[in-house]
């Protein structure tokens, strides 16, 4: 496993000092700076090193005048967003639908300077049977359809993106990934004015929240990964809620299979960003947590860093499969996974004649692009081998298991 570099470990330091005060120790004359902000832009966290690099002396003004740059970037995207979100739970709320704010503002509230995190799309839950009377209440004020998937539907008016979730996440077919899925159904009812925040509006509470950042982060962490973004954002909402999390907490993740992951990502929050010691991850050993680490940092801030091996990985692993130690087949996995996304991109696609079509039509368009020159040329075989073994890599996260 490829041990933290140098630009990284200034990149996690400035981090820490700014989420939890953690005193840096960087000697600014030795770094490459430019190249730590490359890497802060590449998981959306450039702002957040500002605070830091003001810090310390000998930074350069130049680097300096680039980290401003992006802790004002920030502020003003931060600043139109929660207006626009503001405007479209107005809409809702008129209309008395019940919802409530998933990830974005609900956790940037709780960091210590809500500004500098850079904000995504607005991502509002709702129920299921209120998805009409949403697309009906926001199509009527010019936001436009763009996309509908098993979990969410999307509108667009401008620049503003809207995901309307009918869930907060798709869950494996396995019994924690169903129970979890059950769970979750009633986590409006659990919602509750957001803290800490400029403006107020719903947000999900307690063990509901915590669910919803650790699917969240399982759902991209298996594709195409998570960046350091989505691990502040789980750092920020564990400190926050650290006297609220006992025994009958840690038995509820635990039943839905997400506790071993909750662990190790805690335990990576204590060992890199600063977060105070919380107990219950103590019993985390360093393989799994350096493991998540580096898989982290290599990823990027979702798409940020097309990994055409992340792309295999996802067809071809079986990341659930936590009992059966060997290999999975991977024509086994490769229907699994074309069947998710027949499920998430294609609802309508019932017959299980699609997963032929769409098994075929899917590496079909692939090797076109390619052709193109749209995607980079894969060693396919380098692939599969990569695929095995970031799949043991995401076992050993025991998701869902």
């Amino acid at each position: 496993m490829p041990s933290i570099t140098g630009k990284e470990e200034v990149l996690l330091s400035l981090l820490a000092h700014e989420l939890f005060q953690r005193e840096p120790q960087i000697d600014a004359s030795t770094v490459d700076w430019a190249s730590v902000l490359d890497e802060g832009n590449r998981h959306v966290v450039a702002a957040l090193l500002y605070p830091g690099m003001r810090r310390l002396k000998g930074v350069p003004e130049d680097a300096l005048d680039r980290a401003r740059g992006a802790a004002i970037f920030a502020a003003e995207a931060s600043a139109s967003m929660l207006s626009s979100q503001q405007a479209v739970l107005a809409l809702l709320q008129e209309r008395d639908i019940p919802c409530a704010v998933l990830k974005g503002t609900s956790v940037a509230c709780l960091y210590p300077h809500p500004e500098l995190r850079v904000p995504g799309d607005i991502d509002i839950l709702v129920d299921a049977e209120n998805m009409k009377a949403v697309r009906d209440t926001l199509e009527e004020n010019h936001y436009a359809l763009v996309y509908k998937s098993d979990m969410h539907t999307c509108f667009q008016k401008r620049n503003i993106l809207v995901e309307v979730h009918r869930r907060v996440s798709v869950f494996p077919d396995n019994e924690q990934g169903e129970f979890t899925k059950k769970f979750m159904l009633d986590a409006l009812r659990h919602a509750q004015t957001a803290q800490g925040c400029v403006v107020s509006f719903p947000a999900l509470t307690g063990v509901y929240q915590l669910i919803s950042l650790l699917a969240h982060m399982e759902r991209h962490l298996i594709s195409s990964g998570i960046g350091l973004r989505q691990l502040c954002d789980w750092a920020v909402t564990i400190h926050a809620q650290r006297e609220q999390i006992g025994g009958a907490e840690l038995a509820l993740l635990d039943q839905c299979g997400l506790l071993h992951f909750a662990k190790i990502a805690t335990r990576l929050c204590e060992k890199r960003l600063g977060l105070p010691p919380c107990g219950w991850s103590a019993d985390v050993p360093d393989a799994p947590m350096d493991s998540l680490m580096r898989d982290i940092l290599d990823g990027g801030n979702f798409q940020s860093q097309i990994n055409q091996d992340r792309f295999f990985g996802d067809a071809m692993t079986d990341v659930y499969n936590v009992e059966d130690g060997t290999k999975s087949s991977i024509l086994r996995s490769y229907g699994r996974y074309i069947r998710s996304r027949i499920r998430q991109e294609h609802p309508w696609a019932k017959s299980s004649l699609w997963i032929l079509a769409f098994g075929v039509f899917y590496p079909a368009r692939w090797f076109v692009r390619m052709l193109m020159g749209k995607r980079k040329k894969v060693n396919l075989s380098q692939a599969v081998r990569s695929a095995q073994s970031r799949e043991q890599f995401l076992r050993e996260l025991k998701l869902y298991g």
